[in-house]
């Protein structure tokens, strides 16, 4: 009596564990992109709508930090009045501070770009943004918001003070400070690399946990030397 002809087995080890190790990177690409979404200003009253902030200008000064090569800056944004809501973030995209002021316009002013380490660049723009566009049913609200970009490399810490007419961002720089965010970069660089290692490494763990080799087929019938 013959045996069974042996059955054909797929392997699918390097498929499968590539597919659990970016399963589990994914998350953390993509999570960037909640830093962008752009937040809901709180619904005007009868009485504010209508009401419009300007924006006038926006300036920079700076002055000797209290050691070499140091020195205090400060962005002072020229308002009419308050805006009904105003934000402010890193976004990673651009590389940019970014600070969005609802319910305002742009005044006729010239603004001069910002050019002063370690800021590149400062634009200025106004779009329109529906808050209730996501929400299907509601009536459109639709504001004016004007978006102040400060284009640096770094992620700045600055402290925000509030005066009527006057929002201002001050912050302090120095080569210090500058050899302190490049390290953390650098820490980032060789960080990401790293946790995708490890998390390949928890994939092929939990590939060699579930995967289970398929039992080799046992003959059972006895093997007899063969009779002269």
């Amino acid at each position: 009596m013959g045996l069974p002809p042996e059955r054909s087995i797929v392997r699918l080890r390097v498929p499968v564990y590539l597919a659990f190790t970016l399963c589990c990177a994914l998350p953390a690409v993509a999570q960037y992109e909640d830093l962008v979404d752009f937040p809901d200003a709180p619904t005007r009253t009868k009485e504010e709508e209508g009401v419009i902030c300007t924006i006038e200008g926006v300036q920079f000064t700076k002055k000797p930090g209290p050691t070499d090569g140091s020195k205090e800056l400060s962005i002072v944004f020229l308002l009419t009045e308050k805006p009904s809501a105003y934000f402010n973030y890193y976004d990673p995209i651009k590389k940019a501070v970014v600070f969005d002021f609802y319910d305002t316009h742009i005044g006729e002013s010239i603004m001069e770009p910002i050019h002063e380490h370690p800021i590149t660049n400062s634009t200025v723009e106004l779009f329109k943004l529906d808050l209730n566009k996501d929400v299907a049913g509601l009536k459109p609200d639709v504001r004016d918001v004007v978006r102040v970009s400060l284009f640096s490399v770094y992620d700045l810490e600055y402290d925000i003070q509030e005066d009527y007419g006057v929002i201002t961002m001050n912050f302090k720089w120095s080569n210090k400070m500058e050899r302190k965010f490049k390290a953390k970069s650098r820490a980032i660089y060789w960080e990401f690399p790293l946790a995708l290692m490890a998390l390949g490494g928890a994939g092929y763990a939990g590939y060699k946990y579930f995967y289970k080799e398929d039992a080799k087929p046992v003959d059972f019938l006895p093997v007899y030397p063969d009779h002269p």
